[in-house]
């Protein structure tokens, strides 16, 4: 089943999308001017394409009364403002100024660079021309000045959810002002690339082996003038053009780009409103109807057809006008291809997926041609959650930039497929695959393994904001903003309960020592006591303040609450009553931690003081020793083995070592280029590790201070990082959507989890040393067994 495009079937603007879909940019815009009836694309917007434009139906992030356009919003609109949202940008991603299709081959250049040297990188003024071969007899360019800047929504879950449960509504609202739109036709911009000039050619024809030149000028102030000619011949005036020739009413990005060629809200240069490419979200949903199904599993398996749902066939819906395999599609568009995909791999009724799917699916070999067979190949796992949303699990880099670096074209793909043997990518085995999704080394068993261990069989409908362990590491725990709980036994990976009870973000969890309750603490201000056997509620407890952590002294008797105005909640767990508050802190308080030995307590948070309590002396409400010393909030803290030690982690860059009898700072750890977030102590005490901003992982002598290495990979900030209990692994979590594991030994990194789809927040080893579970923004929970690495 092949849907790639047949170039003599395409229109310029699809010749244009088609042949640099594979830089990674997106669906590129052939006419990037603002839609004069409304204003720039922004993301958030939902709409369509016609004729290589963008058009907006609405801006799903807007109010009502703040919408770009004036056809108003569908029927019980909400608008997507998720909390954690994270938007990216305004940034320069795309170094290279002059994109090209892989079909371009450069002879020559101007400025006297030797052929197959990268294509010139213009500047705000002059020109430059080239000369260039033609691979095929398709191909593309684009050029823009001075510099281009993006945005991006990067919370890929959030997104997924907001378009399931408001897809239905956007259609309806199509069909309101007689659009008649299908799934597939409607667009989620969840990212956009702006400049302020641009000229783009598409050409087409019998240009193969062909020689042709590319003059660019660049001095006018109204816009770039680009010509192209293939054996001196002009191409038509269809195939190419410059703008902006047309101005939004009122530009919304940075707005204008000052002389430096920076964004600059000041001086009044050139917007920054010309939208060149689009990252995006798409829908397709499976359609009922008398026509086979195309999908894994046979009719009997799946639901039956729904008449009020008005559905019919998965396939039959494209019937008409289709090709000879069955297929249509009235522009470019290799998403709907992965859709199809999903819901032919799947029993999922509804496939959501977006174009950074298909970059972060095949990341690591070249772009493929063939989307269809490539996906079919390569078979990603489609991820299926309780609502029957259908999604690949794919690890997508929201801080990749493209440079000058363009691959060779003598090793570029042409129009009539290559010989598979001679494919530079192939081994002896047959075509070289993307990573997979948890790289070990060669070990294919052990990678199956932990791929099958991984999958989440429940998922959040929003980010996991606590997750623990019992204290046999028998059963996990995990909450999230959407307010629920689920209950996760660990041997099986299977999801045993969700609970559901609170009306806000779950932000604790704590096992009792005897796995007979879950104590749940959000900032509802209820503490909730669920019975771990049967998934129900025992009893609340009522605060009155919104609480941040919850936690079981080691010894069982008392249930602590640390809340966000500072105070420390204790009660006595015979009968859950509350013994007493305590009010040293003055401000949230964010993390409590107990010695191995079950002794002593520390507790900090947004406050640069942390505090240490001897348990038995507790009621009294006074700490043994206070800790001060830090410029900013004690993000976390970890005992040493033997209790005379512990380690603080701050957003001032700095971890220190402190002595618990007295609070005096032994140890000053300045290793760090950014806010320290995350510390633990080695279980022999002979070492620290610490997270940071700056993405590494330092790990030190505690007693001396002097590094012992540094754990450098991960691409953004470190989250969480933790010593496995027998001391061989440490592991880390990381904003860059990975867990990585390292050898506690030497360094050297074992393993790279990629599942998941957004920041790692979280990440723990079983108090056995048996499995290790992370839990992320995307909303899933993963546990991976430690024996088969």
């Amino acid at each position: 089943m092949n849907t790639t495009f047949r170039s003599e079937t395409l229109h310029s603007w699809d010749i244009y999308a088609q042949q640099l879909f594979h830089h990674g940019h997106g669906q590129a815009i052939w006419l990037p001017d603002p839609d004069p009836t409304a204003r720039e694309v922004q993301i958030g917007d939902v709409g369509w394409m016609r004729e290589g434009t963008f058009l907006q139906l609405f801006n799903a992030m807007k109010s009502e009364d703040k919408q770009p356009v004036l056809y108003g919003v569908p029927e019980e609109y909400t608008p997507f403002d998720p909390p954690n949202l994270i938007v990216s940008g305004p940034q320069e991603r795309i170094l290279q100024r002059f994109l090209y299709s892989r079909t371009v081959r450069e002879v020559d250049v101007s400025s006297g660079a030797s052929a197959g040297a990268p294509l010139p990188i213009p500047t705000v003024s002059g020109g430059a021309s080239f000369n260039f071969k033609c691979g095929a007899d398709v191909g593309a360019f684009l050029v823009f000045s001075p510099k281009s800047y993006s945005m991006d929504i990067e919370s890929k879950r959030h997104v997924v959810n907001y378009i399931r449960a408001n897809f239905t509504h956007w259609l309806a609202f199509a069909d309101k002002f007689g659009l008649e739109k299908k799934d597939q036709d409607l667009f989620f911009v969840c990212g956009t690339t702006k400049t302020s000039r641009w000229a783009r050619a598409a050409f087409r024809g019998q240009y193969k082996k062909k020689q042709g030149t590319i003059t660019a000028d660049f001095s006018s102030a109204a816009g770039l003038n680009l010509s192209v000619s293939i054996s001196n011949q002009s191409l038509p005036t269809s195939s190419y053009g410059a703008g902006p020739t047309r101005r939004a009413r009122s530009p919304t990005l940075s707005t204008v780009v000052s002389a430096s060629g920076s964004p600059d809200a000041e001086g009044a240069d050139e917007p920054i409103d010309q939208c060149i490419f689009i990252h995006y979200y798409k829908v397709k949903r499976r359609i009922w109807g008398n026509k086979v199904m195309k999908a894994a599993a046979g009719p009997h398996d799946l639901p039956s057809p729904d008449p009020d749902e008005g559905s019919v066939d998965p396939v039959a819906e494209d019937d008409s006008g289709s090709d000879d395999e069955g297929r249509s599609q009235e522009y470019f568009d290799p998403v709907n291809e992965l859709l199809d995909y999903i819901l032919e791999n799947s029993e999922a009724s509804i496939a959501i997926a977006s174009d950074r799917d298909l970059y972060a699916l095949f990341k690591d070999q070249e772009f493929p041609d063939d989307i269809t067979a490539a996906l079919y190949e390569l078979q990603p796992s489609v991820e299926l959650d309780e609502h029957g949303v259908g999604t690949v699990s794919a690890a997508i880099d929201f801080s990749k930039k493209t440079t000058a670096d363009e691959p060779d074209p003598a090793d570029v793909p042409q129009e009539t497929p290559a010989d598979p043997s001679a494919h530079p990518q192939q081994g002896a085995d047959g075509p070289s695959r993307p990573e997979s999704p948890t790289h070990v080394g060669d070990d294919e068993e052990s990678l199956r393994k932990i791929i099958t261990y991984g999958a989440p069989t429940s998922i959040h409908d929003g980010s996991v904001t606590a997750l623990t362990y019992s204290a046999d590491g028998k059963y996990a725990a995990s909450g999230s903003e959407d307010t629920t709980i689920i209950l996760w036994d660990v041997p099986t990976n299977n999801a045993l309960h969700k609970l559901s009870g609170h009306c806000d973000t779950v932000s604790s969890l704590a096992f009792s020592r005897d796995n007979e309750y879950l104590a749940s603490g959000s900032n509802d201000e209820k503490v909730i006591l669920w019975r771990v056997q049967d998934g129900q509620e025992d009893r609340r407890l009522s605060p009155g303040v919104p609480i941040h952590t919850v936690a079981y002294t080691p010894d069982g008797s008392k249930l602590i609450a640390g809340a966000y105005n500072g105070s420390l909640i204790i009660w006595e767990t015979e009968g859950y009553q509350q013994l007493r508050v305590i009010t040293k802190h003055l401000a949230v308080i964010t993390f409590i931690v107990f010695s191995p030995d079950g002794r002593l307590m520390a507790t900090g948070g947004t406050e640069s003081d942390c505090y240490i309590w001897d348990l038995e002396t507790l009621g009294q409400g006074e700490p043994k020793s206070v800790l001060q010393g830090h410029k900013g909030m004690v993000c976390s803290a970890a005992f040493s083995p033997d209790r005379n030690r512990i380690v603080t982690a701050s957003d001032d860059g700095s971890a220190r070592v402190w002595k618990t009898e007295t609070g005096e700072a032994l140890v000053i750890l300045h290793e760090h280029t950014g806010p320290v977030w995350t510390v633990a102590f080695s279980p022999d005490g002979k070492r620290v590790a610490s997270g940071s901003s700056d993405s590494t992982v330092k790990v030190c002598d505690s007693f001396s201070g002097e590094r012992i290495f540094s754990l450098d990979g991960h691409d953004s900030m470190i989250n969480a990082v933790q010593f496995s209990p027998g001391g061989q692994f440490i592991a880390s979590a990381a904003s860059d959507n990975t867990v990585r594991l390292w050898n506690a030994a030497d360094g050297s990194c074992v393993a790279t989890f990629n599942e998941h789809s957004d920041n790692v927040t979280t990440v723990l080893f079983s108090p056995t040393d048996g499995t290790l579970v992370s839990g992320s923004h995307d909303g899933t929970v993963r546990i991976r067994p430690l024996m088969t690495i």
